[in-house]
C-alpha cells in the first residue's frame, strides 16, 4: 500500500507541473523503429508498447554498461550482483516477470541476434562502448512471430552508430572509487562511395567486499574484473544498395578469490555483412553472422594450511560457435506492407573441463530454421491492423559426453531430438485523436533448450549439475497487452499497458532423489544433484504507466511504473510451490529521472530506482529473499571549453546496503570523475 501511494504521488506531482508547464522548445522524439516490424515504421502506428533511448538519452546518463542504460527503462529488470566486477554473463536482464533468465528475452545488435544458443544469455554486457551506441530500441510482449526463439518478454535492439559525411568521434577517460577506471574512443566518417566507423574501449575495476562482516573472510580477495573492446566497421555505397562490413573483438579477463581462486578470460571474435538493396517496390535485406566464443577458467581452493590457493580444483576450455543468416523482404501493396523472410542459425559448443583425476568434457550442435510473414493494413486514417506467423524447426545433435574422473570411464552420445514451432501473432491501432492512440496486440512465444542445459554433466559450486538431452522448449501459448499512447501538448507523452501471458513446460531445477542418480556417478557427502526439467504452468500479469515532459527548455522529468505479478500455477514435481511467486521478479518497481540542462551553466540528470521485495527461490523462503531497495543516482557535467566535458557520475548517492541477489550486496556509494571530448 505504502507502494503504491509513492507512486501516485509522483506521478501526480509530475503531471500537475506538466499541466503549467509553458514549454519553448519541443522534446524531438524517434519517428520510427525498425524492431517491432523488423521495417521502418511509425511509432504512431504500432500496437505495442515501444521505448526509444537515444544517444542524446545515454550521453545524459554518463552510464558505463549497456545494461546500465536498461535500467531506466519500464519492464525491464537488470541485475548485476557486484557492478563492473560482475561477468558479463551473469549480469541478468528480464521483462515483463519472465524470471531470473536473460533467455527468455531476445536481444539484438543492428537486428541481429545476441542470445547465445550454449545457454542463451549475453556476453558483451560488460564490454560494449556505450559511446558507439546510437540508439536502442525496446520492443515489449511476445515477439516470437518476427524473431523467434526467446522473444517471450521482448525484444531489445542495440542499433550502432552510422558513418556520416560529416567526420565526427570522440574521446573520453574517467577514473574513481575501487580502483575502477574506463577509456573509450570513436570515429566516423564518409565519402559519396565509402564509410568508416571505428571504436574502442577499456574498463578495469578491482571491486568491493559483497559480504558483510565476518562472512567477509581476512584471506578473501576484492573482485577483478578488466574489458577491452574494439571494433571496425566499412560502409560500401553502390547506387541505391549499400554493403555493411563489421568486426568486433572483445576481451574480458576476471579474477575472483574466496574459498576458491578463479582466474578466467573470455573472448569474442565477431564477424558481420550486411547487404540492403532495392528492387522497384521491393527492399530486400541480407544480413550474415558469425560469432567465435571461447572461455578459458582455472580455479584452485584456498589452503588453509599453507594460506596459499595452491589446491587445484580444475581447469576448463569452452569454445562456442555461433552463425546465421537472415533473409528479408518487404514492400508496399495499396494499403498492405507485406513483409517476408527467413532465419538461419547455427550453434555448437566443445567444452573441456580437466581435473587431477581426469576430464570431463561434453559437445553438442543446435540447428534452427524458420519462415515468416507479416502484414500491416492501414484502414483510413484511424485504424490499422496486423498480423504474422512465423514457423521455427530445430534439431540438437551431435551430443555426446566423456568422463573419466572416476572409474569405469563414462562416455556416449546424446539422442538426436527434433522440434518445431507455429508462433501467430496480431494488433490494432486505434487513432482516438491526433493525441490518443488506443492498442492492443496478441502473440505467442517460445524458448529453445540451450546446449548447456541438454547436454553438460559437471559441478557447479557445490553442487552437481547433469545434463538433460529430453527437454522441451518453454512455451507462450498466449500474450496479449491492451493500453494507450497520449501527447496532450507537444511536450508531454503519456502511456499505459494492462499485459497478461501464459508459461507451459517452464523450465527450473529439480533436485534428484538417491535413486534417480545415475550409476556413473557419487555425490560428495551433504553435495544436491540438480537437473533441469519442464515442469507446468506459469501465470503472469501486470501493468505498466509511464510519463515524459519537458517543463520548458532547461527541465524534463519521466517517471515510469510496473506493477508485475508472476506466479507458479503447475508444478508437476513440486505441488507445494503452486501459487507461488517466481524467483527474482518483484512485484513493483519505479524509475524516476529529472535533467537540468543549461548549456551556459551545467547539465544535471537525477535517477531514482525503487524495486520492491523479491524471492530467490520457487519455494518462497525467507532466508532467500531480498528487501526492496532505493537507489539514486546523480550525473552532472560541464563543458570547460569547446566541446570538452568535465563529468561526475554517483551511483547508489546515500550508500543503501541492498541485494539483488540474496548472497551478495550491491555496489555500495560510487563516485566516477572524468572528461570527454567531442569532435
Amino acid at each position: 500500500m505504502k507502494q503504491f501511494k509513492f507512486i501516485l504521488c509522483l506521478f501526480t506531482l509530475i503531471f500537475a507541473f506538466a499541466s503549467f508547464a509553458q514549454a519553448q522548445e519541443a522534446v524531438e522524439l524517434e519517428k520510427t523503429v525498425v524492431t517491432a516490424t523488423r521495417t521502418e515504421t511509425p511509432i504512431e502506428n504500432l500496437p505495442v508498447s515501444v521505448t526509444v533511448i537515444t544517444k542524446d538519452d545515454i550521453e545524459k546518463m554518463h552510464a558505463k554498461t549497456v545494461d546500465d542504460v536498461l535500467n531506466k527503462a519500464a519492464g525491464i529488470n537488470v541485475r548485476r550482483n557486484q557492478g563492473l566486477s560482475t561477468t558479463g554473463s551473469h549480469t541478468t536482464v528480464a521483462m515483463r516477470g519472465t524470471g531470473r533468465e536473460t533467455a527468455r528475452t531476445l536481444f539484438l545488435k543492428d537486428g541481429v541476434p545476441l542470445n547465445t544458443t550454449y545457454i542463451g544469455s549475453v556476453n558483451f554486457w560488460s564490454t560494449m562502448s556505450v559511446d558507439n551506441i546510437e540508439k536502442i530500441e525496446i520492443v515489449r510482449g511476445a515477439s516470437s512471430a518476427l524473431y523467434g526463439s526467446s522473444a517471450m518478454g521482448g525484444v531489445v535492439n542495440i542499433i550502432t552508430r552510422p558513418a556520416k559525411k560529416k567526420r565526427e568521434g570522440s574521446v573520453s577517460l574517467e577514473g574513481g572509487t575501487f580502483d575502477t577506471y574506463i577509456g573509450n574512443a570513436r570515429f566516423s566518417g564518409a565519402t559519396e562511395k565509402y564509410g568508416l566507423r571505428v571504436a574502442a574501449g577499456h574498463k578495469r575495476t578491482k571491486g568491493y567486499e559483497y559480504y558483510e562482516g565476518d562472512k567477509w573472510k581476512d584471506y578473501y580477495h576484492t573482485p577483478e574484473n578488466e574489458t577491452t573492446n574494439a571494433s571496425i566497421g566499412a560502409d560500401i555505397f553502390l547506387g541505391e544498395s549499400l554493403l555493411k562490413l563489421d568486426y568486433e573483438y572483445f576481451l574480458e579477463d576476471s579474477l575472483t578469490r574466496t574459498t576458491s581462486k578463479g582466474d578466467g578470460e573470455a573472448k569474442n571474435n565477431n564477424y558481420m555483412l550486411g547487404y540492403n538493396i532495392p528492387i522497384g517496390k521491393i527492399d530486400f535485406s541480407i544480413k550474415s553472422w558469425y560469432f567465435d566464443y571461447s572461455n578459458t577458467y582455472e580455479k584452485h581452493k584456498y589452503n588453509k594450511t599453507t594460506g596459499a590457493y595452491d589446491k587445484f580444483y580444475y581447469t576448463y576450455n569452452v569454445p562456442k560457435d555461433e552463425y546465421g543468416l537472415m533473409l528479408q523482404a518487404s514492400s508496399e501493396f495499396g494499403s498492405h506492407r507485406l513483409t517476408v523472410g527467413s532465419d538461419l542459425k547455427w550453434g555448437e559448443c566443445d567444452s573441456n573441463y580437466s581435473y587431477e583425476t581426469g576430464q570431463r568434457k561434453f559437445s553438442g550442435k543446435q540447428d534452427l530454421y524458420s519462415v515468416f510473414v507479416n502484414d500491416e493494413i492501414l484502414i483510413g486514417d484511424k485504424l490499422i491492423l496486423s498480423a504474422g506467423v512465423r514457423y521455427d524447426s530445430w534439431k540438437n545433435h551431435s551430443g555426446d559426453y566423456y568422463d573419466d574422473t572416476k572409474a569405469p570411464t563414462k562416455e556416449g552420445q546424446y539422442p538426436e531430438k527434433t522440434d518445431e514451432a507455429l508462433s501467430p501473432r496480431a494488433g490494432i491501432v486505434y487513432k482516438l485523436t491526433e493525441a490518443t492512440k488506443l492498442r492492443a496486440s496478441f502473440g505467442t512465444g517460445f524458448k529453445v533448450p540451450s546446449l548447456y542445459y541438454l547436454y553438460k554433466s559437471g559441478y557447479h559450486g557445490k553442487r552437481f549439475d547433469l545434463a538433460n538431452p529430453d527437454l522441451e522448449a518453454e512455451k507462450m501459448p498466449w500474450s496479449y497487452d491492451v493500453g494507450f499512447d497520449m501527447k496532450p501538448n507537444k511536450n508531454l507523452n503519456l502511456t499505459f499497458t494492462f499485459y497478461q501471458s501464459r508459461f507451459e513446460d517452464f523450465l527450473t531445477d529439480k533436485t534428484l532423489d538417491p535413486s534417480e542418480v545415475p550409476p556413473w556417478f557419487t555425490p560428495e557427502p551433504g553435495q544436491d544433484v540438480k537437473q533441469k526439467i519442464n515442469v507446468g504452468k506459469v501465470d503472469i500479469h501486470g501493468a505498466e504507466a509511464g510519463m515524459e515532459v519537458a517543463f520548458n527548455r532547461k527541465w524534463s522529468a519521466f517517471v515510469n511504473y510496473t506493477y508485475n505479478v508472476s506466479k507458479v500455477k503447475e508444478h508437476k514435481e513440486k505441488p507445494e510451490v503452486e501459487k507461488n511467486y517466481l524467483p527474482y521478479t518483484p512485484r513493483h518497481m519505479t524509475k524516476l529521472g529529472f535533467t537540468y540542462n543549461n548549456p551556459n551553466l551545467f547539465t544535471l540528470s537525477v535517477y531514482l530506482r525503487n524495486v520492491g521485495p523479491m524471492f530467490g527461490d520457487l519455494e518462497n523462503t525467507d532466508k532467500k529473499k531480498t528487501e526492496g531497495f532505493s537507489v539514486w543516482d546523480v550525473k552532472v557535467s560541464r563543458e570547460i571549453f569547446k566541446n570538452m566535458d568535465f563529468f561526475l557520475s554517483i551511483d547508489n548517492l546515500t550508500d543503501e546496503k541492498y541485494k539483488e541477489y540474496y548472497g551478495y550486496y550491491n555496489p555500495p556509494f560510487t563516485a566516477m570523475l572524468g572528461a570527454k571530448y567531442t569532435f
